[in-house]
């Protein structure tokens, strides 16, 4: 029998922690390291395609354990070309594990190498395989917004991301105990940056509703492009309520695990920006699933983090 080019002939995993030196941190946590969970898929004709996952801390380990004992073992044989097919297998393959961070994270690893070895294979951009809507996308700087960033050093990286590296968007981490510290490193980036930049910020799950809408009336006058995760990210009803007394726009997205989670967002009116992370909605495959249901209910995407993943979902 004869073996096709695109058949899987080998599939390997191994983990690769990035110290975070300093350590970051926002409303909930602090983290020193990165951990990325890296899959390498060669078919037949001597091509590789490379992908990852991550997690902001640990767990990678776990992740790289889901990946030897049970996924990439079943992939040797498969016609690589079948993307949509694989991953509707694994995700089965593992339905009491789905949805989750864990298994999702593993399923996105390979399923951003069978779309690395596409575009390797067709010797085509991924973003252009994707649909090549466009060749240039807005990119925002979140690393200058650290809630543990003293005041002074935010307004400077601030200043340093807009007039010398270019940023026209930052984002800023918000969630301090005394609301007004919030309200004065947010007034004083506004200061600095001028009017013309957009400034989103995240407050990473740590509100209720009823602190949500009196921090974000105070935050009002700085012409907020979005909030990011101000309430818990299942809180569907609250998002709703949030939505009818703030006129800033509800960003969310990145703690949700299947593209079935943003759909029932959109039916609740909870979002207003649709923000999928890659690894954790599963791969490009579920993250372009999700930019097809915004483009139906007319909602923006940002797509979330590890921009070299970010930006072809974006394009």
């Amino acid at each position: 029998m004869t073996i096709k080019a695109s058949t899987i002939v080998k599939a390997d995993a191994r983990l690769i922690r990035i110290p975070v030196n300093p350590a970051r941190g926002d409303a909930i946590q602090k983290f020193e390291a990165l951990e990325l969970p890296i899959v390498w898929i060669t078919d037949h004709a001597g091509q590789t395609g490379v992908g990852f996952g991550y997690t902001i801390g640990r767990g990678g380990s776990t992740i790289l354990e889901l990946l030897r004992k049970e996924l990439l073992i079943s992939l040797e044989g498969k016609d690589s070309r079948h993307i949509a097919s694989i991953h509707d297998y694994l995700s089965k393959s593992i339905h009491a594990l789905m949805p989750g961070c864990i298994a999702s994270n593993a399923i996105a690893a390979i399923d951003v190498a069978l779309w690395d070895l596409a575009g390797k294979r067709t010797n085509t951009p991924l973003y252009v395989l994707l649909g090549g809507a466009k060749d240039r996308v807005l990119a925002y700087n979140t690393d200058v917004g650290w809630l543990d960033r003293p005041l002074e050093e935010l307004v400077e990286c601030c200043l340093q991301a807009v007039f010398k590296d270019g940023f026209r968007a930052l984002k800023l981490k918000v969630g301090k105990e005394n609301p007004h510290e919030d309200v004065e490193r947010v007034a004083r980036v506004r200061e600095a940056v001028g009017s013309k930049v957009k400034l989103m910020i995240d407050a990473n799950q740590s509100w209720t509703l009823d602190e949500a809408v009196p921090r974000l009336e105070k935050l009002s006058p700085y012409d907020l492009y979005w909030v990011e995760e101000p309430l818990p990210a299942t809180d569907l009803d609250g998002y709703k309520k949030l939505g009818w007394h703030i006129g800033v726009a509800r960003a969310g997205g990145e703690s949700l695990y299947s593209v079935a989670d943003f759909h029932h967002c959109i039916q609740q009116d909870a979002l207003d920006i649709l923000q999928p992370d890659v690894a954790r909605i599963g791969g490009i495959t579920n993250a372009m699933k999700v930019c097809h249901l915004a483009e139906c209910a007319d909602l923006k995407v940002a797509p979330y983090v590890s921009p070299e993943l970010s930006v072809t979902v974006a394009a």
